[in-house]
């Protein structure tokens, strides 16, 4: 490495290349960093209405008391309060592999932490990922108990408020109780009186004994962790926002009303915000299907709002889509579906690039499509790669799981 690194406590930020955003995150080096060492990496998760200040300034007090020299420590912002998912979740693995790029960081010896929505993040990121992490401590979280296999190797600490009365104590209860009827490493720390605040027990800047650190560095992996270029595909509709993605919708249609509501339905996509789930940094980019590039086609995932009579590219793959409109008819995968409240929503592979992702949200009738982005995009939001909404009823009425 032929340039000068910053050592000590830094705020910085990288490019995401999701929508060119900058996106920030805090940084600890040891102030005698050398790189003819390789350094373990932990990674803090914050919780909701916190940002990458929280765990390194509000509970480590890092700017004026510093932190271990043997460790380096990394604070991602995730887009906010999205809970690290989609964009989230891309921030996530890019600003690790910041790190990683600048810094000599020790593969066998990564560790993540995270307190309430973080916490919740940290059980997410461990089960789908375990071979990245040599150990876990998810502060007031939560998580699948059906998924505590995959920690066979990955020991846990758990800390919880029994009082918490923001995420009740029994999300970690049952999966303590789970890892320990699989007998898998882990320790459990359920404090007496404490309410929703637990990690300030654990994250205690004067605690000397027994901290955090000592605790990860007593643990590494056998192998080292890959590294993670993107967020894992899991063949729902979510998967188009975990990577580029140009969201885009029909310039002019014959129908009044009809473009400027889908505009506006793009719009709110793009902000990524509903309700409490907030996205505070960045937009995702926005077309109209007039403005869009081959260039652009062939290199970013693709949601496209509207019908394959009135948005040019949808018109252009119509013979490749899983939902198009035949003469007037919605079908998918070529089974017609009559209901003038009938939305459906796809996600599929690029017609214009294997590798990439074609979402499209299209219906009978163009009100139908106000405000479906929280059905789709929400946090209560689950669809898969098919599906059909049926806003009259609001309810899926078809699902299926797709390979895209």
């Amino acid at each position: 490495m032929g340039q000068q690194l910053q050592t000590g406590y830094q705020r910085a930020s990288y490019i995401s290349p999701l929508d060119d955003s900058a996106q920030p995150f805090a940084l600890w080096v040891p102030r005698d960093y050398s790189p003819r060492r390789q350094y373990p990496l932990i990674v803090a998760l914050h919780g909701m209405d916190g940002d990458e200040r929280m765990i390194p300034e509000q509970c480590f007090d890092i700017p004026e008391r510093g932190f271990s020299n043997e460790v380096i420590l990394l604070s991602v912002f995730g887009r906010g309060d999205i809970a690290f998912e989609g964009p989230g979740e891309a921030d996530f693995w890019d600003a690790i592999q910041w790190v990683r790029d600048r810094y000599r960081i020790n593969p066998s010896r990564q560790y993540l932490t995270g307190l309430s929505m973080g916490g919740y993040a940290t059980w997410r990121f461990a089960v789908e990922h375990p071979e990245q992490w040599a150990a876990i401590a998810p502060v007031c979280g939560g998580g699948d108990v059906n998924a505590l296999s995959a920690l066979r190797e990955v020991p846990v600490w758990c800390v919880h408020g029994e009082m918490d009365e923001f995420v009740s104590v029994n999300e970690s209860r049952r999966l303590i109780e789970e890892l320990r009827r699989l007998r898998f490493p882990h320790r459990y720390d359920e404090l007496e009186g404490w309410g929703h605040n637990s990690w300030d027990w654990l994250y205690d800047p004067d605690r000397h004994k027994d901290t955090l650190v000592d605790w990860f560095l007593r643990h590494r992996k056998e192998h080292p962790a890959p590294v993670v270029r993107r967020p894992r595909r899991v063949g729902g509709f979510k998967d188009l926002f975990q990577e580029r993605v140009i969201i885009s919708h029909p310039a002019r249609t014959p129908i009044p009303g009809e473009a400027d509501l889908l505009r506006a339905e793009a719009e709110r996509i793009a902000r990524y915000s509903f309700g409490d789930f907030l996205m505070k940094t960045g937009k995702l980019l926005v077309r109209p299907d007039t403005e869009i590039s081959p260039d652009e086609l062939a290199n970013a995932n693709h949601l496209m709002i509207g019908r394959n009579d009135n948005h040019c590219w949808l018109g252009k793959a119509e013979r490749k889509l899983v939902a198009r409109h035949v003469r007037g008819v919605l079908k998918l995968r070529g089974e017609a579906f009559l209901g003038k409240s009938l939305v459906a929503a796809t996600c599929q592979t690029s017609p214009w690039n294997r590798e990439k992702l074609l979402g499209v949200i299209t219906y009978q009738q163009h009100t139908q499509a106000r405000s479906i982005s929280e059905r789709l995009c929400g946090p209560a939001a689950d669809p898969l790669a098919v599906n059909l909404f049926d806003t009259q009823r609001r309810r899926f009425i078809l699902q299926e799981a797709g390979t895209c």
